[in-house]
């Protein structure tokens, strides 16, 4: 038996008290805060491919979301819009939205939260973690 530093059991004791002090609300967040630049149209209606970079919060309320002059920047999709089609934004039937009314992308300069992911041919795409916004005028 291996008792020394590089030992089971004292690798073991580490374990527990890593497990001791860690709760599962504990968990790093995963992902960034990022502005959107610009968006593209797919040929998928209603869904954009969207330009964005790293951002930081502004310590100061209001709480703004601020473009990093260094950040990463990349390209993403909304989680929101993959499964756009007859339907959009988790659910909305096209042909019911009222007369005037359509989805319609992320403004540039909106804050969200991005994740990145590995798409089937193993490129990188981040996701963005929103919900679509339907505009439209109200008819008189």
């Amino acid at each position: 038996m291996n008792i020394g530093r590089g030992g089971n059991l004292s690798r073991g004791e580490a374990d527990l008290e890593r497990v001791r002090r860690v709760r599962l609300d504990d968990e790093a967040a995963f992902g960034m805060l990022a502005v959107i630049t610009g968006a593209t149209g797919t040929a998928v209606p209603y869904q954009w491919i969207y330009s964005w970079s790293a951002a930081e919060l502004v310590s100061a309320s209001p709480y703004t979301a601020a473009a990093k002059g260094t950040g990463l920047q990349g390209e993403a999709v909304s989680m929101s819009e993959i499964s756009n089609g007859a339907k959009v934004s988790y659910g909305l039937t096209v042909a019911n939205l009222p007369a005037g009314f359509q989805p319609v992308r992320i403004p540039d300069g909106t804050a969200v939260w991005i994740v990145p992911w590995r798409q089937n041919n193993g490129a990188l795409l981040w996701l963005i973690l929103n919900t679509q916004a339907v505009d439209g005028s109200c008819p008189p």
